[in-house]
């Protein structure tokens, strides 16, 4: 058997929590992975034709945005009955923002981890640095993107309250493997989802119809979007697109 001289950068690329975000971090590409449920929101907010999304400092902070943008669509938390808070239009789901009118609007939004990783970000790194949001569903998009780049990448496993998130370690791995040239055999695709569905526990994707469909239907969906989020300013923008609408200034 011949080994694959080729070497898995996972352990350099690795940030395994958003607490660990250095202070002075060095230049390069970072990529904030919060698969459960902030980047995939994203990620479906631009398929469904979002202009931007601006992610806030705070949250609360979404509504003097749409007050300076009446035309935007602002996210915030849940209900116990899975259905925004009182004065948004949305949450983290990527599903239940498949039937939210986004097309040509303005977004925006935060998250306890995969946001406050964006905004940490913001305010730490260098102009020569960029900021992604990457997930399961666009990691083999955002490899071939990044690949081939004269900075480094690192990738920011969001993390729960503190905590690692082995959602957000699988995602970072997908995209740390497709960075160095490795395909996933079937047998790891196998484990990896078996290891997103059961993250937050082995009844998460049952608890809630909603919640069933943002593992099941995206989560899992595993390099189903070509959508690149990156951030311009505050506001993180789709490069996918042959013309980025930018937000104004």
């Amino acid at each position: 058997m011949t080994r694959d001289s080729r070497t898995n950068g996972l352990d350099d690329r690795l940030i395994e929590r958003c607490e660990a975000i250095p202070r002075d971090p060095p230049s390069g590409n970072y990529v904030v992975v919060d698969v459960l449920h902030f980047s995939n929101t994203v990620i479906e907010l631009f398929a469904n034709g979002a202009d931007y999304v601006h992610i806030t400092d705070e949250r609360g902070d979404e509504s003097a945005f749409k007050t300076a943008t009446p035309e935007a669509r602002i996210g915030g938390g849940a209900t116990p009955a899975y259905e925004p808070e009182p004065g948004y239009d949305f949450f983290n789901s990527p599903s239940y923002v498949q039937d939210l009118d986004v097309a040509g609007r303005p977004v925006s939004m935060t998250s306890t981890n995969g946001g406050r990783a964006v905004a940490l970000l913001r305010d730490r790194l260098d102009d020569e640095s960029a900021v992604y949001v990457g997930s399961t569903m666009n990691a083999r998009a955002l490899a071939d993107h990044l690949r081939g780049s004269d900075r480094p990448t690192y990738l920011v496993s969001a993390g729960s309250q503190g905590s690692v998130a082995l959602e957000d370690h699988v995602g970072a791995t997908l995209i740390s493997r497709r960075l160095d040239g490795f395909s996933l055999s079937a047998a790891e695709r196998a484990v990896f989802r078996q290891q997103v569905k059961v993250a937050k526990g082995p009844d998460y994707a049952d608890k809630n119809a909603l919640r069933h469909r943002d593992v099941h239907d995206y989560a899992l969906a595993f390099d189903s979007r070509r959508v690149l989020p990156r951030l311009a300013g505050e506001s993180l923008v789709d490069v996918a697109r042959a013309e980025p609408r930018l937000p104004s200034d």
